[in-house]
């Protein structure tokens, strides 16, 4: 779309709603951000098409908004969203400034999207990933101790480029025990995240390099050359750029590995609620959807090497 910046009719209103959320919901900053996106898509839809305030939106608007989305290879998840964004905005507008009139969602409908399995790496690829970085540059060891957390901490791309050095505990890691981390996840809910293996061994290579490196740097564990906190269009190149490099073929980005390490820790025989805990799920059922993956790998396992199968 052409135009960047809305009427004020428009964007007033959706400043009080966004500073709403973020005052009252709790929600983390990246899901503000999710709904400031996903009005200013449907706040400059509505201006291009000579509408300047929301109480005159209709479902012929809404469909339109649907088909402009879709040719321009908004994704469905991400279409799913945008209406769910819509439906919330418009029933606060409902109760807060008393709009009357027919809601123009009401013949919309909920959407729901076909359920897809997660994709996840093999544990050999996942380890191949996770070698790809020089581990002679203070980079690569940068870099393998992110790919480390994202794989072998199961955390978000966000939680992982806002740890902080004071948040890991590696002193635990005694007796072939784990370390321990404090990690702040969606919703500033925080929990505990055991760290041990190689992932501990690659986080402590990397805090040794990085103490040495930089004279004043921010908390951030993860730091660019500048010292400063990496972000995390930064965690998704980098994990593409090693893909590449050993030759993976999927489109890869960082939540693979997190898909990668729940599907792991289930095959290892891990529990749906151990497993809910390590990841951060706030629902047992987004775990499950790993359950599914599980036992196509263990079929194809069976298939391969069972004599009998």
């Amino acid at each position: 779309m052409p135009r960047q910046t809305l009427p004020a009719s428009l964007s007033a209103i959706m400043a009080d709603y966004l500073a709403g959320l973020a005052a009252e919901a709790g929600l983390a900053q990246n899901s503000i951000n999710a709904y400031k996106r996903d009005l200013m898509r449907c706040g400059l839809f509505l201006a291009e098409k000579g509408c300047s305030d929301w109480k005159n939106i209709t479902t012929d608007l809404i469909v339109e908004l649907l088909t402009d989305s879709r040719l321009n290879g908004l994704a469905p998840a991400s279409q799913v969203r945008l209406i769910s964004t819509l439906r919330g905005f418009l029933k606060w507008q409902r109760a807060e400034h008393g709009f009357s009139g027919r809601d123009p969602l009401r013949t919309i409908g909920k959407i729901h999207l076909w359920k897809r399995l997660p994709q996840v790496l093999s544990p050999d690829e996942a380890m191949a990933l996770l070698t790809a970085p020089d581990a002679d540059s203070w980079i690569g060891a940068r870099d393998r101790a992110l790919l480390a957390l994202l794989y072998g901490g199961g955390l978000r791309v966000s939680e992982a480029i806002n740890l902080k050095v004071g948040d890991i505990n590696l002193n635990l890691a005694t007796d072939g025990r784990p370390g321990i981390m404090r990690v702040c996840g969606k919703g500033s809910k925080e929990r505990l995240v055991p760290l041990g293996g190689i992932a501990a061994q690659r986080v402590s290579a990397w805090i040794a390099v990085r103490d040495k490196k930089y004279l004043a740097p921010e908390s951030n564990l993860l730091l660019s050359k500048n010292a400063r906190a990496l972000d995390r269009h930064f965690a998704y190149r980098a994990v593409k750029k090693y893909a590449i490099q050993i030759g993976l073929e999927q489109n890869m980005h960082p939540h693979i590995l997190r898909h990668s390490c729940a599907t792991h820790l289930l095959l290892g025989g891990g529990d749906l609620r151990s497993v809910q805990e390590f990841l951060g799920h706030a629902d047992l059922r987004t775990t499950e959807h790993y359950t599914h993956v599980a036992v196509e790998e263990l079929q194809s396992l069976h298939k391969m090497h069972h004599p009998r199968s």
